[in-house]
């Protein structure tokens, strides 16, 4: 089970917790789009302390000593030879009393610096808050763990319920079901009236492009109704989910109609994991579409924001894919199902922080992610917004504790920390990710209309048409 604490927060935990979700939320918000990728992480630079000409510089070096002070440098007594024994008496009784009020005054003293170095204690975690309502993204990550290590099936469509669920509890899985069936039943009826074979994989990827990108009518004689269904459109408000993280749904989607380059790759990728198709996710920058070979094993994009079959080269001309982007696999690659998977727990991971902020439950779903695909781009940018927002949490304990920079230039733990968001950085830019303003990205993408991609998309679309068996 995926357990933080068995025990609920005390009073103490619980008003640290408010404190610090306060400082967040004034003082380091973020904002994350779920596309595909999260934004760039800034290198962090040296972070300057205010200087504080009265305060104390006190060390917490384990074991360090610190002499008494003269008062409490006690003489005992030593009776005088020949001394009587009422007199020896007298002498051991004042060496008692003696002796009790320096343990009284060490241990004073001793009190008194432990509580100096409670307010100087640093927390080099984020505290964790066991909320109920938690329950759905622990049951979520604890099934997508499960599939990960072999120990369930995967389902694509569970898994993106799962992750949809935790964020928004309204959600129905029979009602998510049903909507799924109609539509792989549209395809199936509409690849029977096109007499295409059901078992042509390239038959139903096609068909189910049409179903994404067009409008089709169909006749069910089960039902002895005429069925029209309309394309999938493009929302072009709020693609990010900045403002409403649930625009990203697959649930929003089919109940709306519309969607952007997250939920439409993954709806057309669950349609085909109804309807038994083999088809791809893959990724551009700040970007989703979809990967499907055809039958001479060479293999097409599909651009389903407007509809298109897009070639590489058009992926290519957005100007940030790197040759070391290709190399290590993070662009224009097809993803297994189990990288798809794992991109659903990136996304599980980026709605909790969106819902929760950042905590033990992110680091594990970036460490269950990496373990399972090392070059997960996405998991490497939560990972890396992790520790810069954990070693800006730091800072800010040193800031508001009012604790000197020598301190904290002496201070591993947060060095250390400091070095993981360095070394996070690093390897997403040897992985070879380069920002893409959010404007550039929006030309771009709708630079795909050009008359250019219109003719090569109709003429991919015939060569795909003559591949398809016919019944």
């Amino acid at each position: 089970m995926f357990i933080f604490s068995s025990k609920p927060p005390n009073a103490f935990r619980c008003m640290r917790w408010l404190a610090i979700s306060l400082w967040i939320i004034l003082t380091y918000s973020i904002t994350l789009p779920a596309v595909g990728q999260v934004p760039i992480i800034a290198e962090p630079r040296p972070f300057q302390f205010d200087f504080y000409p009265n305060t104390v510089v006190r060390s917490t070096t384990a074991g360090q000593v610190h002499n008494p002070p003269a008062s409490m440098m006690t003489t005992y007594n030593i009776p005088r030879a020949g001394a009587s024994s009422e007199e020896q008496r007298r002498s051991a009784d004042e060496d008692i009393r003696r002796h009790q009020m320096e343990a009284a005054q060490k241990q004073k003293m001793l009190d008194k610096a432990n509580a100096e170095l409670d307010e100087m204690h640093i927390d080099y975690q984020f505290p964790f808050n066991d909320l109920p309502e938690k329950k759905l993204y622990f049951d979520a990550f604890n099934y997508i763990k499960k599939v990960l290590n072999g120990d369930e099936p995967m389902n694509l469509e569970a898994t993106i319920f799962f992750v949809e669920h935790a964020y928004d509890p309204s959600l129905n899985y029979d009602e998510f079901s049903q909507q799924l069936s109609k539509a792989a039943n549209v395809i199936g009826l509409k690849m029977a009236q096109d007499r295409i074979s059901p078992d042509d994989n390239l038959g139903k990827i096609m068909t189910t492009f049409r179903f994404v990108s067009d409008t089709i009518s169909v006749y069910s004689r089960k039902s002895e109704t005429n069925i029209t269904s309309y394309p999938k459109t493009y929302d072009f408000e709020d693609f990010w989910g900045q403002k409403d993280y649930k625009k990203m749904f697959v649930s929003k989607l089919m109940k709306e109609g519309s969607g952007q380059c997250h939920s439409l790759p993954l709806y057309f990728l669950v349609l085909c994991e109804r309807i038994k198709c083999d088809a791809s996710l893959a990724f551009a920058p700040n970007h989703s579409f979809v990967k499907f070979q055809d039958k001479r094993g060479a293999w097409h994009n599909l651009e389903l924001t407007n509809g298109m079959l897009a070639t590489d080269h058009f992926m290519v001309e957005s100007g940030y894919i790197k040759a070391e982007s290709i190399q290590n696999r993070i662009y224009l690659q097809p993803l297994t199902k189990k990288q798809t998977i794992v991109q659903c727990l990136n996304d599980l991971a980026l709605g909790y922080v969106k819902k929760y902020g950042y905590d033990p439950f992110v680091k594990a779903c970036t460490q269950l992610a990496i373990d399972n695909d090392k070059n997960s781009l996405s998991a490497h940018q939560i990972n890396a917004n992790y520790f810069m927002t954990l070693d800006s949490y730091i800072r800010y304990q040193y800031k508001v504790k009012r604790i000197g920079k020598e301190v904290y230039q002496q201070d591993e733990k947060a060095k250390s920390i400091y070095e993981s968001v360095i070394g996070a950085n690093k390897f997403i830019e040897r992985l070879g990710y380069t920002d893409m303003p959010q404007d550039v990205y929006e030309a771009w993408l709708k630079s795909a209309q050009n008359e250019a991609n219109k003719q090569q998309h109709t003429k991919e679309v015939k060569v795909l048409r003559g591949m398809i068996e016919i019944k």
